[in-house]
């Protein structure tokens, strides 16, 4: 069985810390799909933020960076709500596929 690589060990506390996407692949060896799915895991228990000015990926340290742990989440959320809007046209085709399979039964 593989072992589960602890990604967030690998993440630094602070902004001015942040570690690129390539050079945690390097560090890791890890390919960037995997390391991706490793740090969607991780942000299950752990804050890891990437704010879209492209420094990288940092866990704020508590007190002192609050406020860009709340600038994330708003980046998204704003993001989550575009992907659903881009798939509206595509989410009306599937329930008139799915229900034209039940008609056909």
């Amino acid at each position: 069985m593989e072992k589960r690589l602890e990604i967030e060990q690998y993440i630094p506390f602070g902004e001015e810390n942040a570690i690129s996407r390539k050079r945690l692949a390097q560090i890791t060896e890890l390919n960037d799909r995997k390391l991706r799915e490793a740090i969607s895991r991780a942000r299950r228990d752990t804050v890891i933020l990437n704010l879209s000015n492209g420094q990288g990926y940092f866990r704020p340290i508590e007190g002192k960076e609050d406020d860009l742990v709340v600038r994330y989440f708003k980046q998204e959320e704003s993001r989550l709500k575009r992907i659903g809007w881009s798939l509206l046209a595509t989410r009306r085709r599937v329930k008139e596929i799915q229900n034209g399979k039940k008609n056909m039964v």
